[in-house]
């Protein structure tokens, strides 16, 4: 079975729809990932990341010109849409290495100028994504939408693996000062020495950024490539992409989904984007750092990795079942629960200096996030193929989904202050 279902695909258009799918979200993620060792230099101090959050919201005006664009153009040209974005997503990342410590004076104050900017670029590559990366998958065959999904879930575990690697996040030494007009010591974390510096990092998300690049050109050039390519009439110069697809085209695939089961699982792609794009990424530090970093960052780069490895049981299986999806969903609820319930007692969750406690925190993320990549590939593929605009309208739904998760959440940890920060040192002081 499986080498049958291996057979009848090329390994190099799976390698290429995987490095397309890559470029998507690397860019963003990179930055996330270098924070610790950013936001020690920046003006704007642990206040950076509240800045970039919504820096990304705002990067949601891709997706809606892009809508404007094809609603109100003759002919939509997503392939050269998406060198455009590619192309600027790699300068800017390269641009990044070397600019990414400027700051300049903005009503007078200092801000982090050149980083904010050229990161809102890389946003904009992943937010357009949703809606023309993926769509654009349509014209190939049914097999290497995985591909691109699995792709694209590396974008996240490619720059966490980088950093610990680079030592970002290592367990913080705990030292003993005393701080100027105070006659009692305190224990304050110290981080250690990288093994090497944000600009080589940013220098690496580009050159993967570039490689997505050429992977996507080689894609529309290749005679591999091209050879899998869904077929379609010959009378039809559009891509499937287009809105304005004439009706000849929808009609004849025989593709067929009650509208109350579209609708519905655009709404579950939606909540599971809610949840794993905007949600669990903003209160993942509240629910395990108090565990230790080395739990922490066990979940950080094992639950980054379970989502593409979840999505590539697509080379395998058949396409779920919407039963199953929405047991599977249900699953995702109970488990987001017990993840917000842990960072809502943070500093002092359950278990908290115990193994039992840290190996319970590390399989939850990797269970949840491989069942929202899961999930999620599972909707995809059900949407795959419809003539329609199904793939187009699912990332509509990420968007939006992403977009309410992400301000919710910001409100929550900057202004309720539902959730706590944790010392690393605590611990000590009380000893």
């Amino acid at each position: 079975m499986l080498t049958q279902r291996l057979s009848n695909r090329r390994l190099l258009v799976d390698f290429l729809a995987l490095m397309f799918g890559l470029g998507a979200w690397i860019g963003v993620n990179g930055v996330y990932v270098q924070l610790p060792l950013i936001v020690h230099n920046a003006p704007e101090g642990w206040s950076l990341p509240a800045h970039m959050v919504m820096l990304v919201q705002f990067a949601n005006l891709g997706p809606i010109l892009y809508t404007l664009y094809i609603k109100y153009s003759a002919w939509a040209y997503d392939k050269y849409i998406i060198y455009t974005l590619l192309a600027a997503g790699t300068l800017a990342s390269i641009a990044l290495s070397f600019l990414h410590n400027y700051t300049s004076v903005i009503f007078g104050k200092d801000h982090s100028t050149a980083l904010l900017s050229l990161m809102f670029v890389t946003a904009l590559v992943g937010c357009t994504s949703s809606v023309l990366f993926m769509p654009y998958m349509r014209n190939y065959r049914e097999i290497y939408l995985v591909s691109y999904l699995v792709g694209e879930g590396l974008s996240g575990f490619i720059p966490s693996a980088v950093a610990l690697v680079q030592g970002v996040g290592y367990n913080p030494e705990c030292r003993n000062v005393t701080k100027p007009g105070s006659s009692r010591p305190e224990f304050v974390p110290t981080d250690s020495d990288p093994r090497f510096s944000s600009q080589i990092f940013f220098i690496f998300i580009g050159t993967l950024l570039c490689l997505s690049f050429l992977s996507f050109l080689c894609l529309n050039l290749l005679p591999v490539a091209l050879a899998e390519r869904v077929k379609l009439p010959s009378s039809m110069e559009a891509l499937p992409t287009d809105t304005k697809a004439p009706p000849s085209y929808k009609t004849n695939s025989g593709w067929k989904m009650p509208k109350h089961v579209y609708y519905y699982l655009l709404v579950m792609m939606g909540l599971v984007c809610l949840l794993g794009n905007g949600t669990l990424p903003s209160i993942q530090s509240y629910s395990c750092l108090p565990y230790g970093n080395v739990a922490y960052h066990l979940t950080v780069t094992l639950a980054a990795i379970a989502s593409p490895l979840a999505m590539s049981l697509g080379f395998f299986m058949k396409t779920p079942a919407v039963e199953l999806l929405s047991i599977l969903t249900g699953f995702i609820l109970l488990l987001v629960g017990f993840v917000c319930y842990l960072a809502a007692k943070s500093p002092h969750p359950p278990l908290q200096y115990s193994w039992v406690g840290e190996f319970l925190v590390v399989v939850v993320w990797i269970v949840l996030c491989g069942l929202i990549g899961f999930v999620k590939m599972g909707i995809t593929t059900l949407y795959r193929p419809d003539p329609g605009k199904g793939l187009y309208y699912t990332g509509v739904a990420t968007q939006i989904g992403s977009l309410v998760g992400a301000i919710t959440t910001f409100v929550l940890v900057n202004y309720v202050k539902v959730f706590q920060s944790y010392s690393p040192c605590e611990y000590l002081m009380k000893n």
